[in-house]
């Protein structure tokens, strides 16, 4: 058994023989144990947790550290969607300013590990007040609910706007092709856009998490083709060298290697001939929220 998994599960919350159970479950692999632990295990774990992510060292993608992620404050487990949110609107604010003032605006520049911490940390403290304030009882947010209960509380999210057709919905897909597929929506989300030069932040959630994917603006030059993944949930499995317990962003040279990443995170899951077609698709469904800055 992975003692540093099991740790890692602990420092989360999770008594050790939970832990202990969901890595013999998921066959050691840290993710599947979190994702088995969160859902509260089930019918479906044994198919979540069979299925093995690769962890291939690409060498399209650069990755940046955090020592801090949602599970680093007990009462902020559940706060990924509050957390991708505030990192998007950060970061659409960050690069109107330097675009404003004609600074070097790269992505690379702005997201950095101390920037991480910083901002999953904001988006915590985002979560918890909105938890508190509004007596809140249950755990994961929608993007919906966070920016209703925000709205006039919080002018952080008033930077941003959804674009148009959004909220979308797709479902995973090992074809490429697929015209619901994570590239394919994310190609459509880039060219929806209300001009060339407009970076979009996309929330993508697929339940129980949250990440955020930033896409670089068409008309962008080389040394700014930049498609990030920004995910406050640990996966040491998946990314290394990785901070154990901590977050990351992965950056990737094209919307591709960008997918390819997704996929490892939100695997497709065969659940198997006993499981109807409808219900198969709503397990693996997942749903974007493209955004721009105002």
């Amino acid at each position: 058994m992975n003692s540093e998994a099991t740790l890692t599960l602990i420092s989360m919350g999770f008594n050790e023989a939970q832990a202990r159970d969901a890595l013999s479950v998921c066959s050691s692999n840290l993710d599947r144990a979190i994702d088995f632990l969160l859902g509260g295990g089930g019918a479906t774990a044994d198919a979540t947790c069979s299925h093995n992510t690769s962890s291939s060292a690409a060498t399209d993608r650069t990755i940046v550290h955090s020592e801090v992620s949602q599970y680093s404050l007990l009462s902020s487990k559940s706060a990924c969607t509050s957390i991708a949110l505030t990192l998007a609107s950060r970061i659409l604010s960050e690069l109107r300013v330097r675009t404003t003032n004609n600074d070097e605006h790269s992505l690379k520049n702005i997201i950095t590990s101390s920037f991480l911490n910083e901002t999953i940390m904001q988006g915590m403290k985002s979560y918890d007040d909105l938890q508190k304030s509004n007596s809140l009882d249950v755990e994961h947010l929608s993007v919906e609910e966070i920016l209703r209960l925000s709205a006039g509380s919080n002018r952080l999210f008033t930077t941003m706007k959804l674009l148009e057709h959004s909220p979308r919905q797709g479902i995973l897909s090992s074809s490429t092709d697929n015209p619901i597929g994570l590239q394919s929506i994310l190609s459509a989300c880039r060219s929806d856009a209300s001009n060339e030069q407009s970076y979009v932040a996309v929330v993508v959630t697929k339940p129980p998490e949250t990440v955020l994917i930033m896409l670089p603006p068409l008309n962008a030059t080389a040394a700014h083709q930049n498609y990030v993944l920004l995910d406050s949930h640990p996966r040491p499995s998946n990314f290394t060298p990785h901070h154990p317990s901590g977050s990351y962003a992965l950056f990737h040279s094209d919307l591709q290697s960008l997918v390819r990443s997704l996929e490892e995170i939100f695997p497709v899951v065969d659940l198997g001939s006993d499981v109807n077609e409808m219900m198969a698709m709503m397990y693996n469904s997942f749903d974007v929220y493209p955004f721009e800055i105002i």
